[in-house]
């Protein structure tokens, strides 16, 4: 007894000492615990800001797309039924209403006689918001077509005959709205849901268990939660929910995302069970020198009773602990620590841990040992890679401090290495994902460019030869009877051009659609080159009437779709009339396994700068004739499309003295001593 007394006031200090450590230790792990997941939620609460963000700008860039298309194509006078269903079929929108300034309905897809001329603008307030001027977008409501859920986009447009809007809606069910949410916040497990005033759900991650879904009947603990704030968390089905909740700025619909806290701090548990496996290891360590000191002032019995215990606790640690000479030769090691290096304790013993550092990491722990011998640290933490014995590469943490003698001299160096590679793995591999995501952002925004390019096209280009069509028509209808002979045929010839323009351009549109939706499917046959070129060429002299000239044996046989190369022949011969100046000569000629079509004219050529982007979509030279001619930069880029579909090539080269040279080449045989042979024809 006398002796448990004398332990317990020799142990009193440290022990108090030890207990004051693992408080502090304790409630700063615990702090940094709850700032690292307070810094997640802020992340998640951010990324839902930036998610309905870029809802808002889906929701006006649709209005915006939807506007400039309504103003080109239903703001004639008399939109025919016909021309209302081709408009609806290229918005993609499998229901819509055209109403004029008193909100009556002039057309209707679904097909209503019924609706036609009834005022539906006092069911919908999207629409009589419209009406007032302003684009709008509504909540969930029924189709005036059809009585199914729907979600509408409505845009009001000026015409000749006063204001009308144009109504396009999609079903809630068939929304594509959703797709863009596991896009734009990429977190596995969220359930993100946009609903409009009355709880409706708008679109959601979840598919939906009733015609009419809402918030409160999908998801009643979270509709529950935001009636109290909009972020925070709740519980549900045993589980704790994060949930945060932000309005789509020019809409009525506010978007909220919810996740669980697993899934959502799921990155800082390792993190976490580290610091605490750091926390317990370090407590247990302190608590066994508190008993070793205890144990050392009693007896001999308790000293060894106290080795044991600290023995037992390096055995197990789940960190890999070290003790090495001043020299980094290793003296003991713990299994963890075995496991780290791949190899055993006895053959470890007497090496230099520094032997097994990765090549690019070598005299990394140069400096901060130097400073623990010179005693102006007392030890370091770093990071570096170590080389196991079988060649495997281990990223650890490591923490090092000095243990010295009574007279500050340094004796040993203790250890601690903490495996991160999987840490340190999935970190990359997240890093990784993000630029994944940025790379399909930027994308995104190249497709929303690409389809801005063919908006303002179809405003300008399209519309510019229905607008000539349509007023002629009506010159020709009022002033019929007294027009001249010669008048009528230059009115009806100059609409027939008009006419073929539009047709072209429609064409062109046509097969931009195919070749972005890879649809565009070459069918090769064999077939006589030099006739398929005369056929072209005599089309083509039918329709523009331009004589050209044709140089071509009278059989040569290659591998081609038909159609497609006359498609490639004509838009060619066209360039040639366009831009260049007669004689205009197109040569077929055998030069191997290829058969080489040349389109020369001599015109003034294309400008030098202008070369490297011939065949880019909606290029046009800044100089030169091309300046003086419409055009859609399209042509070149559908004949180089046209041709790498159908297995042909097609190129560019200066005319000498002056004047563009296209040449088509057509495979007889095997596609790969086609490409031999075009760099041939190039070089000659």
């Amino acid at each position: 007894m006398r002796g448990l007394r004398e332990w317990w006031r020799s142990a009193v200090v440290p022990l108090g000492v030890w207990l004051l450590l693992v408080v502090v230790g304790a409630g700063v792990l615990l702090w940094q615990q709850n700032n690292s997941r307070e810094a997640v939620a802020r992340r998640f609460e951010r990324g839902v800001g930036t998610l309905s963000d870029f809802m808002t700008g889906v929701a006006t860039e649709s209005l915006m797309r939807e506007k400039i298309q309504a103003e080109a194509s239903l703001a004639d006078p008399v939109v025919r039924g016909r021309d209302f269903e081709r408009a609806v079929a290229g918005f993609g929108y499998p229901a819509a209403l055209l109403l004029d300034e008193q909100g009556r309905v002039l057309h209707v897809h679904p097909s209503d006689p019924d609706l036609v001329g009834t005022d539906v603008a006092v069911r919908y307030a999207h629409l009589r918001e419209a009406l007032q001027g302003r684009s709008a977008v509504s909540g969930v409501v029924d189709s005036a077509a059809e009585q199914i859920p729907v979600v509408a986009f409505a845009v009001p447009f000026d015409t000749a005959r006063g204001r009308r809007v144009f109504s396009g809606a999609v079903p809630i069910r068939a929304s594509p709205l959703a797709s863009y949410f596991t896009s734009a916040l990429s977190l596995t497990g969220a359930r993100v849901q946009l609903v409009d005033p009355s709880g409706n759900i708008v679109a959601g991650t979840e598919a939906f268990t009733t015609a009419t879904p809402t918030l409160a009947g999908e998801n009643a603990a979270l509709a529950g939660a935001l009636a109290q704030d909009r972020d925070g968390r709740y519980e549900d089905g045993g589980e704790w929910w994060r949930y945060s909740a932000v309005a789509v700025k020019d809409t009525p619909w506010r978007l909220s995302a919810t996740v669980t806290e697993d899934e959502l701090y799921g990155q800082l548990r390792d993190t976490e069970n580290a610091g605490l496996a750091a926390l317990g290891g370090a407590a247990l360590v302190g608590l066994a020198v508190v008993a070793a000191v205890g144990r050392a002032r009693g007896n001999r019995r308790e000293l060894l009773l106290s080795e044991r215990r600290f023995r037992k606790v390096f055995e197990t640690s789940r960190i890999g602990m070290v003790l090495t000479d001043a020299q980094g030769r290793c003296l003991r090691l713990n299994p963890a620590g075995s496991e780290i290096f791949g190899l055993a304790e006895d053959e470890l013993l007497d090496q230099r841990l520094v032997d097994y550092t990765h090549p690019d990491d070598a005299g990394l722990t140069d400096g901060p040992v130097s400073d623990c011998l010179a005693g102006r640290t007392d030890g370091f933490e770093l990071d570096k890679r170590y080389v196991r014995a079988g060649g495997e590469v281990v990223e650890a943490s490591i923490t090092a401090a000095v243990i010295r003698d009574g007279e500050e001299r340094p004796l040993y160096f203790a250890i601690q290495i903490i495996d991160v590679t999987e840490r340190n793995t999935l970190e990359r591999e997240r890093t990784r994902a993000q630029a994944e995501l940025a790379h399909r952002a930027e994308e995104l925004q190249d497709a929303n460019t690409h389809l801005a390019d063919v908006m303002a096209m179809l405003s300008h280009d399209v519309r510019q030869p229905l607008a000539k069509i349509v007023g002629l028509g009506g010159l020709v209808v009022e002033e019929w009877a007294g027009l001249p002979e010669h008048t009528k045929i230059n009115y009806v010839q100059r609409m027939a051009a008009a006419g073929h323009r539009a047709n072209d351009l429609v064409t062109d549109i046509l097969m931009l659609a195919q070749f972005d939706a890879g649809a565009m499917m070459a069918r090769p046959v064999r077939l006589d080159v030099s006739h398929a070129v005369r056929e072209a060429v005599s089309a083509h002299h039918i329709s523009s009437g331009t004589a050209i000239s044709v140089i071509a044996p009278d059989e040569t046989i290659g591998l081609a779709d038909p159609a497609q190369l006359q498609l490639i022949l004509g838009n060619v011969m066209t360039n040639a009339t366009k831009y260049g100046r007669p004689p205009i000569v197109v040569t077929v000629a055998n030069a191997g396994e290829l058969v080489a079509i040349r389109v020369a004219d001599h015109g003034e050529g294309v400008p030098p700068e202008f070369v490297p982007h011939l065949f880019d979509r909606f290029a046009r030279a800044g100089s030169g004739v091309a300046t003086k001619t419409a055009g859609t930069g399209l042509g070149l880029y559908l004949v180089r499309q046209l041709a790498q579909a159908g297995g042909l090539d097609v190129s560019y080269e200066p005319n000498q003295p002056h004047g563009a040279v296209f040449t088509v080449t057509v495979p007889r045989t095997s596609p790969t001593s086609r490409v031999r042979d075009a760099e041939t024809i190039r070089a000659g």
